[in-house]
């Protein structure tokens, strides 16, 4: 091989280490405005154990659970409410249950794909849901409300367990951002339909 050949290749290698380097210091950048107190959350609990993590979330919004729960069982308009959603397709409605199609993609990650069923629990105030079809990872979860005494705010607890399908070439801690991120603009998108009336 010549010599030209020979720098055309080692260009083109210290560009891909380039850019690699520069994406995943563009995740972890991205990551740690997601890693500390937000204001939405009272409560967090993450849990590992090798390919398996337990999230818990808790936040308090200033409206009347029925209201909440409204619009957290428009689980179609996630796409229109929260940015992380790219999309959220109603495959089948039957009864409290309802089947979707859902991207999400949080901080810079890949968009993750999945079919998801939910289902409304109107008497307990929660909104379960479960993953039907995924290559990444198997989810399992649920929404639980709660009303204050005096019936003005709502006490929102997500809790989910997420089983990984693949090898994740990411740290833990930009893992947990990522599902941190997605949570806080979940909470978000509610206060902001609230908000429109």
């Amino acid at each position: 091989m010549n010599k030209s050949v020979l720098a055309g290749i080692g260009a083109v290698a210290a560009l891909a280490v380039a850019f690699v380097g520069y994406k995943a210091w563009s995740v972890r950048s991205e990551a740690a405005k997601w890693s500390g107190p937000m204001k939405e959350i009272v409560e967090e609990k993450i849990e590992h154990d090798q390919t398996v993590t337990k999230s818990r979330f808790v936040s308090i919004i200033d409206a009347p659970v029925d209201k909440v729960l409204a619009i957290m069982w428009n689980v179609e308009n996630l796409q229109q409410m929260v940015p992380n959603f790219k999309l959220s397709r109603l495959i089948e409605a039957n009864g409290n249950t309802k089947r979707l199609e859902i991207s999400i993609q949080a901080l810079t990650l890949p968009t993750l794909n999945y079919e998801m069923e939910f289902t409304l629990h109107p008497q307990e105030h929660m909104v379960t849901f479960k993953t039907l079809k995924s290559q990444a990872q198997d989810i399992e979860g649920e929404y639980k409300l709660e009303g204050s005494p005096d019936g003005t705010k709502t006490r929102l607890e997500y809790t989910t367990v997420a089983k990984d399908k693949i090898a994740v070439p990411f740290p833990q801690s930009v893992l947990d951002s990522a599902g941190r991120e997605t949570y806080v603009n979940t909470v978000r998108g509610i206060e902001k339909v609230l908000k429109q009336g």
